[in-house]
């Protein structure tokens, strides 16, 4: 575990929400927008366990 600042965060934990387009591949943030700018896919949130 490494501390960011005051908090303390665990070495699977991201620092701030990853989207990604299962079509093209392409990442981003969430400022992004829920479609992918270069291909119009649907953006998944990469930082949550999906099954």
């Amino acid at each position: 575990m490494r501390l960011t600042g005051r908090m303390r965060v665990g070495p699977y934990t991201p620092p701030e929400p990853s989207y990604e387009c299962p079509g093209c591949g392409y990442r981003g943030s969430p400022e992004s927008g829920p479609l992918c700018p270069d291909c119009g896919g649907q953006l998944r949130n990469i930082a949550v366990a999906r099954e």
